[in-house]
C-alpha cells in the first residue's frame, strides 16, 4: 500500500519594511504650512528657505536609506525597498522644482517689476499685505510748484480751500506679519518738504520702497504741479497753474486746468478736457481722448487705442513712427485707429503723411496735403478752398469741391481711371495711366491729384 508524501510548503517571502522617508516628509510638509496658517512664518520667508536648503532634503533621504539598510544588515533581515518608479519620478520633479526656486531667488525682481508692465497686484506673491490709511494737513506757503513723486501707487489732486494741503493716504505695505506691517506703517507718513518756493512729497525712497500708497489730495490750485508715479493712476481737476503729470504705468485724467498741461506715459490712457493752455503728449500707451482745449495740442509717441479729439482752438499735432500729421484748428471731431482716420471741421492747413490708414475728411478749409499708401483718400473741401495736394500709392481718392469754386486740375493715376461726371475736365482713360486736366470757373488753387491702382473721383458739393 503506497503512501502520498505530504506537500513542500511554499517558501515565505521574507517581509521587506518600507522606508520611513516619506512619512516624514508628510510630518514636516504639513507643519510647515501649519506655522504658515497660523502665522508663525511668511510665504516668502518659507520660499526662502526652500530655495536655499532644498538639497538637504535629498541628502537627508540619502542618510535616511543608508542608515536603514545598515540597521538591516546587522540584524539579518532584508534591507528596506528603493525608492522604485514613483521616487524616481518625485526626484526628477522635485530637483528641477528645487533648481527653478533657487534660479527665481537671485533675480533682482524689484529691478525687473520696475522695468516691465507689471502693477503690485503682479508681484510680492508670497508676502502678506496690510492696509493702513491716515490724515493730516499741512500749511502750504508762497509756493511757486508744488512736487509729488510716488513709486507706486494712484494720486488724485483735488482744489485745496485753503492754504493748506489736505493728505489722504491709503497704504497697502507688505510684510512677514502685522507686527512688521505695523513698524512700517510708523515710519512711512506721507508730508511735503519745503525746498525754497518748491514744496516737494517724495515716495520713491527708503522705507516707502516696499508698498504701494494711493493718495487723495487737496492741494493750493494756483501753483505749478507735477505729478509722477511709477505705477498708478493720476487725475488731475479744477487746476489753475500748469500742470506736469507723468507715470510709466497708469492712465492720466485732467479736467478743468487753466494753465499748459503736460503729460507722459508709457502704458495707459490719457484723458484731458476743458484746458484753457496747450496740451502736450508724449510716450505711449492706449487710447487718448481730448476736447475742449484752447491752445494748441500736440501728440508724440505710439498710442495703440483709439484717439479721439474735439475742439481744439489752436494747431494740432501728431507724430508716431506712421503718421505725421498737423493742421492749423478742429472745430469739429477727429477720431484715428490703427486702420481709419475720420475727421470733421478742420481749418488748414492740413498736412498727413501715413500709410496702410483709411483717411476721411469732412468741411476742410485752406490748403490739403495727403500723401498715403495702401488706403483710400476721401476729403470734403469747403470754402475758402486751398491748394490740394493728394497722392495715395494702391488706394483710390476721392474729392469733393463746392459747386461754386474755381480752380485748376492735375490728375493722374497709373493702372486706373478718372471720374469726375460733375466737371468739364479733359479726361483721358484709353491708356494705361489716366490723366485729367482743366480749368474750372474762374482758376485758382491747383488740385493735383496721383493715384497708384486706384481710381480717381472729383465730384461737386451739392
Amino acid at each position: 500500500m503506497s503512501t502520498t508524501p505530504n506537500p513542500v510548503p511554499a517558501p515565505v517571502r521574507p517581509y521587506r519594511p518600507r522606508s520611513i522617508f516619506g512619512p516624514l516628509v508628510l510630518i514636516c510638509i504639513g507643519l510647515l504650512f501649519l506655522a504658515k496658517n497660523v502665522g508663525w512664518i511668511s510665504s516668502h520667508t518659507l520660499f526662502w528657505w526652500f530655495s536655499r536648503w532644498w538639497p538637504a532634503i535629498l541628502i537627508l533621504w540619502g542618510l535616511i536609506k543608508v542608515l536603514e539598510y545598515a540597521m538591516a544588515s546587522r540584524k539579518g533581515e532584508p534591507a528596506p525597498r528603493g525608492i522604485g518608479a514613483g521616487g524616481v519620478v518625485f526626484l526628477i520633479f522635485f530637483i528641477l522644482f528645487g533648481l527653478s526656486a533657487t534660479g527665481a531667488s537671485h533675480i533682482n525682481w524689484d529691478n525687473l517689476k520696475n522695468s516691465g508692465n507689471w502693477g503690485d497686484g503682479d508681484w510680492n506673491w508670497f508676502d502678506n499685505h496690510y492696509d493702513f490709511t491716515e490724515n493730516s494737513s499741512q500749511l502750504i506757503a508762497d509756493a511757486a510748484q508744488i512736487k509729488v513723486l510716488c513709486a507706486s501707487g494712484d494720486v488724485n489732486v483735488n482744489p485745496s480751500p485753503d492754504n493748506q494741503a489736505h493728505i489722504y493716504v491709503h497704504k497697502r505695505l507688505s510684510g512677514d506679519s502685522q507686527t512688521a506691517a505695523n513698524h512700517q506703517n510708523d515710519l512711512t507718513h506721507p508730508k511735503f518738504e519745503q525746498q525754497g518756493k518748491v514744496w516737494v512729497m517724495d515716495l520713491t525712497g527708503g522705507n516707502f520702497e516696499h508698498g504701494r500708497f494711493n493718495l487723495d489730495l487737496q492741494l493750493p490750485p494756483n501753483a505749478a504741479l507735477s505729478i509722477t508715479t511709477g505705477r498708478g493712476d493720476i487725475t488731475v481737476s479744477q487746476h489753475v497753474g500748469d500742470v506736469d503729470l507723468n507715470t510709466d504705468r497708469g492712465s492720466i485724467n485732467a479736467k478743468s486746468i487753466k494753465g499748459n498741461a503736460m503729460f507722459r506715459l508709457h502704458h495707459g490712457d490719457v484723458t484731458a478736457e476743458d484746458i484753457t493752455g496747450n496740451v502736450q503728449i508724449n510716450g505711449s500707451g492706449g487710447d487718448t481722448n481730448v476736447s475742449s482745449v484752447s491752445g494748441t495740442l500736440t501728440v508724440n509717441g505710439e498710442y495703440q487705442g483709439d484717439s479721439r479729439y474735439s475742439h481744439v482752438g489752436g494747431q494740432v499735432q501728431f507724430k508716431s513712427n506712421r503718421t505725421d500729421l498737423q493742421f492749423a484748428k478742429l472745430d469739429g471731431e477727429f477720431s484715428m485707429d490703427s486702420g481709419d482716420l475720420r475727421a470733421d471741421s478742420i481749418t488748414g492747413p492740413f498736412r498727413l503723411e501715413t500709410r496702410s490708414k483709411s483717411v476721411h475728411l469732412e468741411n476742410v478749409t485752406g490748403d490739403i496735403h495727403i500723401d498715403d499708401t495702401n488706403a483710400g483718400v476721401e476729403v470734403t473741401s469747403k470754402l475758402p478752398l486751398g491748394n490740394v495736394d493728394i497722392s495715395s500709392a494702391r488706394g483710390g481718392i476721392e474729392v469733393t469741391i463746392p459747386s461754386s469754386a474755381g480752380f485748376q486740375v492735375d490728375a493722374e493715376s497709373k493702372n486706373g481711371e478718372i471720374l469726375s461726371p460733375d466737371f468739364s475736365l479733359t479726361i483721358d482713360n484709353s491708356h494705361r495711366d489716366a490723366v485729367a486736366h482743366g480749368t474750372i470757373g474762374k482758376g485758382g488753387p491747383m488740385v493735383r491729384l496721383r493715384s497708384e491702382r486706384g481710381t480717381i473721383q472729383i465730384k461737386k458739393m451739392n
